[in-house]
């Protein structure tokens, strides 16, 4: 079987298996590019491409590519040329998260620069805690209701709430605008706003605002929403990996941690000797 016809029926599998996009777009690619490389599905070529993931991409990136590697391997019946995955090193620090000083500077000068539309999309995120792919997915008769149930990573049922404050804000703001159904985001076009599109002008506004562009990302967000839950709520991490729809509490755990930034000025204020 030639590798384009392997390919699409790798894909036709993953689709079958109810795989999200994101999931299906990263499987296919690394498999394309493999195939590509190696031409060949036998140990040596397996674990020359694991060394040359090792020695090019950080050790996610790395673990990602392997994973894919290890299902296409498995749907070719081949589960005993699998390699492992590697070992990654949790810190013992949240980072590139955005501190609440720099969020309530980013909201208020997205404010009073009346840039609506952004200031309601990093509300949104802020304070619902959903992943981006999620927020894209919200629809203002959502609004009204006051959540959406959306099927999240996993193929799991997640209910979102939208915040009675923020919800205040989401509902006049589309009032104003005369809308009163569809998606929630829209961008200059009048269709859903895209994932690159915010990310490209969350790197505008770093620089418009002078705030380090690492923390500038949609996912900086989610991460706030949940340190800031945690932090009024320590004994609720339960509920938090519910909330950000995480299968496993391990997940969550990390948000018990500090940030970077919070640790420095910690340690600065109780070392006094």
């Amino acid at each position: 079987m030639e590798n384009s016809e392997i390919l699409n029926s790798y894909e036709k599998r993953l689709r079958k298996d109810e795989m999200s996009e994101n999931t299906i777009r990263t499987y296919v690619g690394t498999i394309r590019y493999y195939l590509k490389a190696y031409n060949s599905i036998d140990r040596y070529s397996i674990l020359q491409y694991k060394d040359f993931l090792m020695s090019t991409y950080k050790p996610s990136t790395v673990n990602l590519r392997l994973l894919a590697l290890n299902n296409f391997l498995h749907y070719m019946k081949k589960d005993n040329l699998k390699v492992k995955t590697i070992k990654i090193q949790q810190r013992a620090f949240l980072d590139n998260v955005i501190s609440n000083t720099d969020y309530r500077k980013l909201i208020r000068c997205l404010r009073e620069d009346e840039k609506t539309k952004w200031y309601m999309i990093v509300r949104t995120l802020a304070c619902t805690g959903a992943r981006i792919s999620e927020m894209l997915a919200f629809q203002v008769e959502d609004v009204y209701q006051g959540y959406v149930e959306l099927y999240a990573k996993g193929n799991k049922m997640r209910r979102i709430y939208f915040p009675k404050a923020l919800r205040a804000e989401l509902c006049q703001w589309v009032e104003e605008e005369n809308r009163t159904e569809g998606s929630l985001f829209l961008n200059k076009n009048g269709v859903t706003i895209t994932a690159n599109g915010i990310s490209r002008m969350f790197k505008k506004l770093s620089e418009l605002y002078r705030i380090d562009p690492k923390v500038m990302h949609p996912h900086s967000f989610r991460h706030r929403f949940a340190l800031n839950f945690m932090a009024r709520k320590p004994n609720e991490i339960l509920l938090l990996a519910d909330l950000l729809g995480h299968s496993s509490v391990n997940t969550t755990r990390i948000y018990t941690r500090r940030t970077s930034q919070e640790q420095y000025r910690i340690i600065n204020s109780v070392v006094n000797w």
